[in-house]
């Protein structure tokens, strides 16, 4: 919101000095003849110039000037000294008339800036209604997706029970026609037989006269027999005609409804980035670690607090300082963010929030997560998780962001394979330490000559994803693979120790994982890109007691996330230049930060301890930097 006050140079010389009023006009040794008396002429300019109105015909910008003197005069130069007060006096009328014309024009701009205030206040109840109309309309789509899914399933099984049924109705007729034709054929060879007995006796006719009426009668039971039997076969063979027609009707609707399945889909993709889009595509959450070991001893009140409210998106900080008087005052520092995660929250809890944003991932977005704060806040605790990962059910409740992500993509994949979606996955580990990216996976790939690992140099692929040339790219094809992963890539991070932390991170670690998707039945396909960061602690040299290479690296690492913050604010003034180059984190982080097809979230790690009360305000300061930046609508990328 621009402001309508008038610039500080509008109003000329505001402040009055008064300091020059209290000059000694007290009279002189030679008595009170010796004090200059006002003339008539100088009481006039007086009941002017101080009783005039506001609205005085005088100039609205007048230079005053500096402010005139009383000159050294002898004792009986009278006049000269009255002509010394007529020249203050003037000066002081003007300054009147100027302080007042500053008064009224500050009374106007302050109106203007009210109703202001009270329109934005009404836009955002409108903005409000609107994203609750959208969350209802999502709702009631969510519902009628599972009852179709539900009636699916269900038609599904009943198709299943009848298949089975017809087949076993089918077996059960073959076998039926296949004794009746037995039959038929035995009793035409019975009935021909008995023909030719018929012809052989026919010369003893008269004899066996009796037995030809009974073999006659026998015929023609025989042929009635036969005749019920073909109605019987063609009766059924009518039905299976009609069990055959009825399948592939059948075959025909269970079509339709994946069909239509497919297109629910699609239509969940766009509601789910739409939805992300009302969120923000810059999110910024804050979580703050509980007290550990030592710190718990202490027994300090804490800087931290939560303000009640529904969203719990509101954290305080409490700073404490001493004044000259040695009297200690508290200052508050309240701030606001997309959501705020106290000490009781756990891994669950934070990645519930995070999911949304990696199932955009899976859509094919570019999506990036990282983690901000002082050296340990929890920075690495919230991405990866403990340092030793187990497969244990009990370690799987503390895992971090990166592994439950991999699991997620993979149940997911799972399920939309059986709607015709094929993924591969590739995954890459990095770490940027001193500006210098080193491959975390093949820590051992070094020239032959030279024993130094091979340069690894930041450039756009085909598609515009930023990519690493010479980087190790693992196809992850599992989900126990990202443990693997984050082991390898611990054991060759740098860490080392500092006041502030016994086991600090040195560098940057960006774990990248592309997914490429492509859906057989349709012919679509996707390309999304998921960045999880674990930034380096953030810390003075004060602070951290560094030197030698604890210097240099912590000099880096300050270096490049100042060169962050340069970022994120040409990126709020929508600055025309951004200057990504000026560090290797932001040239490598350049997609998921400027585009307008990115969805980037960042956590603000807070240490709650009071000896960290400083780091932690400066952490708050530059996430609401961060959270005031807007980067525009997101686009799906299509693999080309």
């Amino acid at each position: 919101m621009q402001s309508n006050l008038a610039p500080a140079g509008s109003i000329k010389r505001r402040r009055i000095d008064v300091s020059a009023d209290k000059q000694d006009y007290s009279p002189s040794k030679g008595g009170a003849s010796a004090f200059p008396q006002p003339t008539e002429a100088h009481a006039a300019l007086m009941a002017g110039g101080l009783g005039g109105s506001d609205d005085s015909d005088g100039s609205e910008d007048e230079e005053l000037g500096p402010r005139p003197t009383m000159q050294p005069r002898s004792e009986n130069d009278i006049q000269g000294r009255l002509r010394d007060l007529e020249k203050i006096a003037i000066y002081m009328a003007q300054k009147t008339r100027t302080t007042k014309k500053a008064k009224k024009q500050l009374r106007v701009e302050l109106d203007e800036n009210s109703t202001h205030v009270a329109q934005l206040e009404l836009e955002k109840g409108v903005l409000t209604t609107k994203v609750d109309t959208a969350e209802k309309q999502v709702q009631k789509l969510q519902s009628e997706k599972r009852q179709c899914e539900d009636e699916l399933e269900d038609t599904q099984r009943k198709h299943k029970s009848q298949m089975s049924q017809m087949h076993d109705d089918q077996q059960r007729l073959q076998k039926d026609v296949a004794g009746l034709r037995e039959e038929l054929e035995e009793t035409r060879t019975n009935l021909k037989s008995k023909r030719s007995e018929c012809t052989r006796l026919e010369s003893t006719v008269s004899k066996q006269a009796s037995d030809q009426i009974e073999l006659e009668s026998s015929c023609r039971g025989l042929r009635a027999k036969v005749e019920q039997l073909e109605y019987v076969v063609n009766e059924r063979e009518i039905r299976i005609a009609e069990l055959e027609q009825d399948v592939a009707t059948r075959s025909h609707t269970i079509e339709e409804l994946e069909a239509k399945l497919r297109k629910e889909e699609t239509m969940r993709r766009n509601l789910h980035n739409t939805i992300q889009e009302l969120k923000g595509n810059i999110r910024v959450f804050c979580r703050v670690r509980p007290l550990l070991g030592e710190e718990k001893d202490a027994g300090a009140a804490l800087p931290i607090s939560f303000p009640s409210c529904e969203d719990n998106n509101q954290i305080e900080l409490t700073q404490s300082s001493e004044n000259a008087l040695g009297r200690t005052t508290s200052k508050a520092f309240p701030f606001k963010f997309d959501r705020v995660f106290s000490t009781e929250s756990t891994q669950d809890i934070v990645f519930d929030e995070v999911s949304q944003l990696i199932q955009s991932a899976l859509d094919g977005y570019p999506v990036c997560i990282f983690a901000y704060g002082q050296t340990g806040s929890g920075k690495t605790h919230t991405m990866q998780g403990p340092d030793t990962i187990s497969a244990d059910e009990k370690d799987a409740q503390v895992l971090g962001i990166i592994p439950r992500a991999v699991k997620q993509i993979y149940q997911n994949t799972s399920k939309l394979a059986e709607r015709g979606w094929e993924y591969s996955l590739e995954g890459q580990f990095l770490e940027i330490y001193n500006e210098t990216i080193q491959d975390l996976l093949a820590p051992a790939a070094r020239a032959p000559t030279t024993g130094k690992q091979t340069k690894l140099d930041i450039y756009q692929d085909s598609e515009g994803h930023t990519r690493v040339k010479n980087v190790t790219t693992v196809s992850v094809d599992s989900a126990e693979r990202v443990h693997w992963l984050l082991a390898r890539a611990a054991e060759n991070r740098t860490v080392a120790a500092t006041n502030c932390n016994e086991r600090s991170s040195r560098s940057h670690s960006v774990f990248t994982l592309y997914l490429q998707g492509t859906n057989t039945l349709t012919g679509e396909s996707s390309s999304g890109v998921l960045n999880l960061i674990d930034l380096a602690g953030s810390e003075r040299l004060s602070s951290s007691g560094s030197s030698g290479d604890r210097l240099k690296e912590t000099q880096a690492i300050n270096k490049s996330l100042a060169c962050l913050g340069d970022v994120i604010a040409a990126l709020a003034k929508g600055n025309r230049h951004i200057p990504y180059r000026n560090s290797k984190l932001t040239h490598l982080l350049q997609e998921s930060l400027g585009a307008g097809n990115s969805k980037t979230l960042m956590f603000v790690c807070v240490n709650p301890s009071p000896l960290s009360a400083q780091e932690s305000l400066c952490s708050l300061q530059f996430a609401t930097k961060v959270n005031s930046c807007q980067i525009g609508t997101a686009r799906r990328q299509a693999a080309s």
